[in-house]
């Protein structure tokens, strides 16, 4: 996720400030996911629902920010 945001901010893209940071955080769900072994156990033993809800959220508003930057650009 972080490679992906590195590529849009050399392109101008930009998150507001409450979500500039959130890009990081989904990185771990992405390894844990991939790379089942990376955590340890199973993904569903490492991630519990509250904070897999609020990944699916940050991942959301990204993509609508996203989404919408795109639209403007064609």
């Amino acid at each position: 996720m972080t490679e992906l945001y590195r590529g849009l901010v050399e392109h101008g893209f930009r998150l507001p400030e409450e979500l500039a940071e959130k890009p990081f955080v989904l990185n771990k769900y992405y390894t844990v996911t991939r790379y089942p072994d990376a955590a340890n156990g199973l993904p569903s033993e490492s991630v519990d629902r509250e904070e897999a809800e609020r990944a699916v959220d940050i991942a959301r508003r990204i993509l609508r920010l996203v989404e919408e930057a795109v639209r403007g650009a064609m």
